[in-house]
């Protein structure tokens, strides 16, 4: 006997009030509901057509469901990343693809492909939703930060892939991007032999100066007085 797998995304308040049903969607599998920064959309992923597809609408489960198709071959998509801004979201698939999609114009955009299974993109949005940053696997197996930019259509590559860095964040103010780093992680890469097992690995927090014009948060200090 094969059961039908169902899932449901419920709106519940916080002090007082109802538990709302915002998807209404018996047999259907709706997953990852991520809310929109300023509050006016809750999107998720559903299989309710027969593939995954995108979805989103009002928190207050009165307007329309809006419908967004991610295109063919079909695919297993993961966890919905909204902009800022609150007019595009990033989102990832099975395939290792990593796509964009615009809400006035919503057809997926591919930006990049993981080269190796099993990795994470870990992206992130800039405050003024103009870059994405995100990590990728080299051919050394090291990991990179890579940025891509929304108004060039640009990818750019920030880390020299001889360290493993990870994790890439903006600060509030996009000045900076902070990643974190190590440098001696190299002999605990490879986990086909004993030999890289309990190799000691540290990493650092690193900030990659984003302007010409901003100073480094830790240039060198120094007591000695000027004329």
């Amino acid at each position: 006997r094969v059961l039908a797998r169902q899932t449901r995304w419920e709106l519940v308040p916080k002090k007082k009030g109802d538990v709302r049903n915002l998807t209404r969607s018996p047999g259907v599998a709706d997953r990852d509901p991520a809310w929109s920064p300023d509050g006016k959309w809750i999107a998720w992923l559903s299989d309710q057509g027969g593939e995954y597809a995108l979805y989103f609408r009002a928190p207050d489960g009165l307007g329309p469901t809006h419908f967004v198709s991610l295109g063919s071959p079909p695919s297993y998509f993961y966890a919905p990343r909204w902009s800022p801004d609150s007019k595009k979201i990033a989102i990832t698939d099975k395939r290792l693809n990593l796509w964009l999609i615009d809400l006035d114009k919503p057809v997926p955009q591919k930006l990049d492909t993981l080269e190796f299974e099993g990795a994470s993109f870990d992206e992130s949005w800039s405050p003024d939703s103009k870059w994405i940053a995100y990590v990728k696997e080299l051919k050394n197996h090291f990991h990179a930060i890579f940025v891509y930019s929304l108004e060039d259509k640009q990818v750019h590559q920030l880390t020299d892939g001889r360290s493993d860095a990870s994790s890439p964040r903006f600060d509030r103010g996009g000045k900076y991007l902070y990643f974190i780093a190590s440098t001696d992680v190299g002999l605990g890469e490879n986990n086909s032999e004993m030999t890289s097992m309990g190799r000691p690995v540290t990493s650092s927090v690193y900030a990659a100066v984003l302007q010409k014009d901003v100073a480094s948060p830790v240039a060198p200090e120094s007591d000695e007085e000027g004329e």
